[in-house]
């Protein structure tokens, strides 16, 4: 490796008390700037000015905001429960509650009566005017993104309401602030709460003590095979004043608060301790909201100001084009409403934004890539703490997974392509012996990447954090039953190890997908690299070692005279039969490239040349019919990144495709084949702008010279990265260490491959790394 010489300058964050070892400068940290968020030097205030001009906002009321798929209503949340906000009238506004625990079953069809299991809609509030009229012109809805608030402007031929909404952080409690223009007549309001129309789930409306409220039960008994019985509630109420009738007087210019809360509870059938009836979960719904005053309502503003500001904060891209920001900073806002921590239940398909008790393919958690494509930048975009339900939720699911792959005669867990939350409120079945005789069919899916794909966030929770209680405890052990199935369900076939019976689709029979040889990978370098961190297992480093030299090289052929991926070397699958797939979204490359990360910009060159063609002769890039603009928005996208194609046209591909995808109602991309999963497209801006693969960190890796721009992301090795590109060139590379350990930077300073600078950091420390004076990339 050859690094910088000492006449290249590293340098802290200028300040006192400088001191230099071995050619390296450091400093004390600079004083506090009330604006600027320590560790990540991030100001609120330039964050605020770029929100701001990316906001969702439209000037007619949305339509078809109910769907059983991703609404393109307005989006409210605070990680557990979900507000859809959207009405097609000018007259009112409707808000569409969800809640992360309320599940059950859906009817799929009505004859033959067909069950799945689904996440279910609470129910809805709509706030109206009762006879009025909606003036000409006016209307207005804009979700703020900074703040997390959904702003509508009614303008009626006899006065203008402006409703502004958003969820308490620290409380299941939606706030509706209401205010009438000053000049204007008293108006009467009317405040119902709907039910979805199904008998198939018990529910009831009324009123109480001058609270609004509505009750809902899952189909546990009598429907279906659901084991988990679930019940929510929630109860509206005006704020000093009574909802006794449903309605309530606004006077000209003055205010008046709606407060909704939510109350849930759900358990398994066989759990014996008592449950909570839907009339106990509604009298606390209306114990808690009536005991809001404004003291509560002063600490709620307080503490959600505070999270979203964190949020923002924590990290920021400054790309220098509208469409781009507009896309980039809704997704997250999409994360961050999404998934909070400590959670019971992660968001799945369609997080808590269900409309309806129809959702699509039951709104559930599906592990071949819908669920984890969320998280996709999350990480780099340090928000790792965001993924911690969705962790909890796959190490608890291990133990059911195990015992169906032992009951299959396969060492270690393999597990099913989609789930409901479920298990989480069971106890969990002790572990049963492998059966003597192999059973391919009894596996818990075709896909056998299932599992290593379920826990790729927990691994790079890991790689992002260094966290390294949560590896011994946590990852470390999943890693182990991962690979223990990987090398069981592998076939020696007298030359290498063969992947048999797996599939890349949904439905196949194949042999080595791409998928499947890329994720095993994954877990066994992952091995090799933490059981060295931990000190355990050095008589396996060995065994991981032989078999990845063994597993069989990623399935290639020939295609218009170039050499590329194919998705499986053999794909026995009648919906898709070719093993290469113009159009198609690439999972021939999802395992040697992204997610499973097994190559990179700097790696192996015939690899990346490889994927670079098969890019080419795809064409799958979100624009046209087919799996590329179905499901292929996520994953098209961060590959081209990671291997290098040419940063403009990358750029242009991709603003092609957020626009041919583009919700302007809530700035969010939709996809047929999922919901929030398009979310996960903001790691390909994240990975054009900085790259920590294979342990170097590279700045612009993959962002035009002639595009200035600017970030502060995370890198692997829990190194929070900030450089600025301006003219083509980069001043310096500010590096802040949240776990001591070695970095290794590819510097932007020279033409070509450039050079490399290896140093040590201490944990709390930032480096500031600049050209200073002249280097030879062959100095050691």
């Amino acid at each position: 490796m050859t690094s910088i010489s000492r006449r290249a300058v590293l340098a802290a964050t200028a300040g006192a008390g400088a001191s230099t070892i071995a050619g390296v400068t450091f400093a004390s940290p600079a004083s506090a700037d009330a604006d600027c968020r320590p560790g990540t030097g991030v100001r609120w205030s330039d964050v605020k000015r770029q929100l701001a001009a990316v906001n969702p906002q439209v000037s007619a009321p949305i339509q078809k905001v109910v769907t059983n798929k991703y609404s393109p209503g307005m989006l409210l949340g605070n990680g557990d429960i979900g507000v859809v906000v959207g009405d097609s009238s000018a007259t009112q506004q409707t808000f569409h509650f969800g809640k992360s625990d309320f599940w059950g079953n859906n009817r799929k069809t009505t004859s033959p009566l067909v069950w799945q299991n689904s996440i279910l809609p609470v129910g809805a509030l709509t706030v109206s005017v009762p006879g009025a009229t909606a003036a000409a012109t006016g209307y207005s809805m804009v979700t703020d993104i900074g703040t997390a608030q959904v702003t509508t402007v009614l303008p009626l031929t006899n006065g203008t309401l402006t409703l502004t909404s958003w969820t308490a952080d620290h409380d299941n409690v939606l706030i509706t602030e209401i205010a009438s223009a000053h000049g204007d007549p008293d108006l009467t309001l009317s405040a119902s709460v709907v039910l979805p129309n199904d008998p198939a789930y018990p529910s009831a409306t009324g009123a109480t003590g001058g609270a609004l409220w509505l009750t809902r039960q899952n189909n546990a008994v009598g429907y279906g095979d659901v084991s988990y019985k679930a019940s929510v509630a929630s109860a509206t109420v005006l704020m000093d004043g009574s909802l006794a009738d449903g309605t309530f007087v606004l006077p000209g210019g003055c205010k008046a608060v709606l407060l909704t809360a939510f109350r849930s509870h759900g358990q398994d059938l066989s759990d014996p301790a008592p449950a909570p009836t839907p009339n106990d979960l509604r009298d606390q719904a209306i114990a808690a909201v009536t005991s809001i005053r404004d003291h509560w309502l002063r600490e709620a503003r307080a503490v959600h100001r505070s999270f979203w500001t964190d949020f923002w904060t924590r990290s920021s891209v400054v790309l220098g084009d509208s469409q781009l920001e507009a896309f980039y900073f809704n997704a997250q806002y999409v994360l961050g409403s999404a998934t909070r921590v400590g959670v019971h239940n992660p968001p799945s398909l369609w997080a808590a934004w269900t409309t309806n008790d129809t959702p699509n393919w039951g709104g559930r958690y599906f592990l071949n890539y819908n669920e984890e494509a969320l998280y996709y930048g999350a990480f780099s975009s340090n928000h790792a703490d965001l993924s911690e339900p969705y962790r909890r939720m796959i190490l608890n699911e291990v133990a059911w997974q195990r015992n169906t792959t032992h009951g299959a005669g396969y060492q270690g867990t393999a597990f099913q392509r989609s789930l409901p939350p479920f298990h989480l409120y069971q106890t969990p079945p002790a572990p049963i012996p492998v059966a003597a005789a192999k059973d391919y069919k009894k596996l818990p899916a075709d896909q056998k990447s299932n599992g290593t794909f379920g826990a790729l966030p927990l691994i790079w929770h890991w790689e992002y954090t260094r966290d390294r209680d949560y590896l011994r405890d946590e990852l470390y052990p999943l890693l182990k039953e991962l690979d223990a199935f990987w090398r069981d369900f592998a076939v020696w076939d007298g030359t290498r190890w063969v992947f048999q019976h797996t599939s890349a689709h949904e439905g196949g029979d194949d042999t080595n997908p791409n998928l499947d040889l890329g994720f095993a990978r994954k877990v066994a370098n992952t091995l090799l690299d933490t059981s060295v961190v931990l000190g355990v297992d050095a008589d396996l480093r060995p065994v991981w070692r032989d078999f990845l030299a063994k597993l069989s090289a990623y399935p290639t052929g020939t295609y218009n005279g170039v050499t590329v991926f194919y998705t499986g070397e053999v794909i026995n699958n009648p919906g898709v039969p070719d093993t290469f797939e113009p159009g198609n979204q690439p999972i021939n490359m999802e395992g040697v490239i992204f997610p499973g990360e097994q190559c990179s910009i700097g790696g192996d060159p015939m690899l990346l040349q490889y994927a670079v063609n098969s890019l080419t002769q795809m064409n799958s890039w979100g624009v046209t019919p087919g799996g590329n603009s179905n499901n292929g928005f996520c994953k098209e996208f961060v590959i081209a990144a990671r291997v290098g194609w040419p940063a403009e046209d990358l750029l242009q591909k991709l603003k092609a495709a957020i626009a041919h995808l583009w919700r302007p109602t809530n700035n969010t991309v939709f996809q047929g084949g999922g919901g929030v999963e398009t979310t996960g497209t903001t790691e390909a801006l994240n990975s054009m702008l900085m790259q920590s693969e294979d342990g170097v960190i590279r700045v612009f890796p993959c962002w035009p010279a002639a595009r200035d721009a600017s970030f502060t992301l995370l890198a692997k090795g829990g190194f929070l990265v900030s450089a600025e590109q301006r003219r083509g060139a980069v001043d310096h590379i500010r590096l802040h260490s949240r776990a001591s350990g070695e970095v290794t930077l590819q510097l932007p300073w020279k033409s070509g491959s450039g050079g490399r600078l290896t140093f040590r950091t201490v944990a709390g420390r930032t480096y500031n790394i600049t050209p200073k004076g002249r280097w030879d990339e062959d100095a050691q």
